[in-house]
């Protein structure tokens, strides 16, 4: 299977090809719209004596300006529509969000889940949806990007399944996130919507024609069923397109969580449950057409023509995951209607033992560049270890907005009492104190957390901090601004946290700016990777000429013809520096991408190790410019995965 880069490069190509196929399909939309205009202008009485020609210059410019026009506000209605991500999917198809601290012990399981998952794949927690009047089995992930996906689960699913099969139907969901395919499946619906009004124009004529009588009705009806037709005939090629790449891109999506959890039995139960239950993953709402591509199953009644069907048969996807399916699926009892306000106590997970923190070789830093975006079973391992670590105190304040935030200052709360002073001076003027009293409650346990944990905790207190106001994420932003400025100083873990922590939750709070182009060569972030590399050279090097070597080590990846890079001035490296290089950086191409990452690598093996700081550091830089990267897995807890 293809690397997160190659996969992330192939998602970029099939936008592109997809653009190029709809492109043809809307042409012919607006050709088959102006032979229908023509033909009626050229029928009519005053033209029959001058005969039949199907060319008239006028006529085609407006009806196919027109369509097109029409077409293109069509598509981008319905993107816009869907500009706020997964979240407006999800509601939109009806979903409930689940609470961060639910008291149903199926969306606890779900959460926990989730969180596992998010850290194992060093990614933001996504958004946690229930469609909670859908009793059939069925999931789906939505957004533009990491920072707004949402997945959404059906009641069915939480109910009928496993812990495995959820974990796996959870694990297929996080490779579309991680694929790139989210965003296209997005556009897919907006271009979708525009040819589809074309043949609402029709059906809008035909319902219109009970008010009209006279001369002319006979030819409105003519032109109405003509339009109708058509714009279902470039529908119908739509959802042809649509529905081939959706099938493919749920087979890439079985192998992606069968490799991420190392138990296809899970993903194949979830499978067979749904072949077995009587309303299968099948959803009820009035929406799920124009969302069928995005679901775990299909979320239809099966095509007249396989062709149409956005899924490919659960056999087929059972079978190539179990050659030893023999085609009988389980009978599964279907659900009852949902009982009204339950009740349950989820008792806490037990802990894990802890392990002394050690350095890493080269050789398993270059391991983790490798599972970017294909994360497996050792890190979910892992993310369940860092998640069951955390301290109670803890896990209970990132559940809700105003502890969550305090969790935020008290990680960037310094531990010179000269300097922590000032801080809390900070939060007391800006009408804080209560902040400053939760901060000092949950101090035992921050003062204690390891350094690895840090950011898995700034990751899982995302879905509480999403639900601020505008008003409160101001006063956060403003908040951490001054907290990291208070020594004069900003190191290296306050700007990581500052930058991540605006990188995920900005796009919540502020309209979303369009996406610019990409950046296809290294000439065009010359400068930018300079920055970077120059950062990460002084950060493990005091001495001038060892960051200069370790900075020459990473130009053996990075270099190219023509291409020129310099290693900065300590005074250029600044905040403000890498803030713009992240910017930047963030728009390349995934090859770019990894081959920055790979040069960082090299960079940092320099002094022939990577400590834990400065492979957090790693992992912050690759979130910085949208490549998740899993958690690092350290000897100890190797050694204690080889106990279990």
């Amino acid at each position: 299977m293809r690397d997160f880069f190659a996969r992330q490069e192939d998602a970029r190509r099939r936008t592109v090809r997809l653009i190029i196929l709809f492109t043809f399909a809307v042409l012919g939309v607006a050709l088959a719209v102006y032979l229908v205009a023509v033909t009626t202008w050229q029928l009519s009485v005053q033209h029959l004596v001058n005969g039949i020609s199907l060319w008239n210059p006028r006529l085609f410019l407006w009806t196919t300006g027109g369509t097109l026009l029409f077409v293109g506000l069509g598509s981008l209605w319905k993107i816009q529509e869907l500009r706020e991500g997964g979240s407006r999917v999800a509601a939109i198809l009806g979903g409930r969000p689940i609470p961060l601290q639910p008291q149903d012990p199926q969306e606890r399981q779900l959460r926990n889940v989730v969180e596992e998952m998010a850290i194992a794949s060093g990614m933001p927690v996504p958004d946690l949806y229930l469609l909670e009047h859908e009793r059939s089995i069925n999931a789906f992930a939505a957004g533009h990007d990491l920072n707004d996906a949402a997945i959404c689960v059906t009641y069915g699913a939480i109910r009928l399944l496993s812990r495995d099969e959820l974990q796996g139907v959870v694990a297929h969901e996080f490779s579309h996130i991680l694929n790139g395919d989210m965003r296209l499946n997005l556009n897919l619906a907006g271009w979708l919507n525009g040819i589809l009004m074309v043949s609402q124009i029709g059906e809008m004529g035909l319902r219109g024609m009970r008010r009209v009588r006279g001369k002319g009705a006979a030819a409105i009806v003519l032109v109405s069923c003509a339009l109708y037709a058509v714009g279902y005939v470039g529908y119908f090629f739509g959802r042809l397109i649509k529905s081939a790449v959706a099938r493919q891109r749920e087979y890439l999506g079985d192998a992606s969580a069968a490799q991420f959890t190392r138990n296809p039995e899970g993903l194949v139960g979830a499978l067979k449950k749904i072949g077995g239950l009587t309303v299968g993953s099948r959803i009820e709402h009035p929406r799920a057409d124009e969302m069928s591509h995005l679901f775990f199953s299909n979320a239809l009644q099966e095509a007249w023509l396989q062709a149409l069907d956005t899924h490919p048969p659960l056999s087929d996807r059972i079978r190539r995951l179990d050659a030893s399916f023999t085609g009988k699926f389980p009978e599964v009892k279907p659900l009852p209607a949902p009982p009204p306000n339950e009740i349950y106590l989820q008792p806490q997970p037990p802990k894990a033992a802890s392990g002394p923190a050690v350095a890493l070789s080269g050789a398993e830093v270059t391991a983790l560049l490798c599972r970017a975006g294909d994360p497996v079973q050792e890190h979910l391992d892992r993310a369940r270890f860092l998640i069951n670590e955390l301290p109670e105190p803890l896990i209970s304040a990132i559940r809700d907005p105003f502890g969550a935030c305090a969790v935020v200052y008290g990680l960037l709360l310094d531990r010179t009492p000269a300097i922590r002073a000032r801080q809390e001076e900070i939060l007391t003027a800006q009408g804080s104190q209560a902040f400053l009293e939760e901060i000092r409650s949950l101090a035992p346990a921050l003062s204690t957390l390891p350094p690895e944990v840090r950011l898995p905790l700034l990751e899982l207190s995302l879905p509480a901090l999403r639900t601020l106001s505008q008003k409160q994420f101001s006063l956060l932003k403003k908040t951490v601004e001054h907290l990291s400025a208070a020594d004069k100083r900003t190191s290296l873990f306050e700007f990581t946290l500052r930058y991540l922590l605006l990188r995920y939750l900005e796009p919540n709070f502020t309209q979303r700016p369009n996406r610019p182009a990409q950046i296809y060569g290294l000439r065009g972030v010359q400068q930018e990777c300079s920055c970077v590399l120059t950062s990460l050279a002084r950060i493990g090097h005091q001495d001038e000429t060892l960051a200069r070597q370790s900075f020459e080590r990473g130009l053996i990846v990075l270099r190219e013809e023509k291409t020129e890079f310099a290693f900065l001035p300590a005074a250029e490296c600044g905040v403000a520096c890498l803030e713009r290089s992240f910017a930047a950086l963030e728009n390349t191409s995934p090859l770019i991408k990894r081959r920055l990452l790979g040069a960082c690598l090299e960079c940092l093996r320099h002094d022939g190790k990577v400590t834990v700081a400065e492979l957090e550091l790693f992992r912050a830089i690759a979130d910085a410019i949208g490549c998740p990267l899993p958690p690092w897995l350290d000897m100890s807890h190797r050694q204690i995965l080889d106990q279990q």
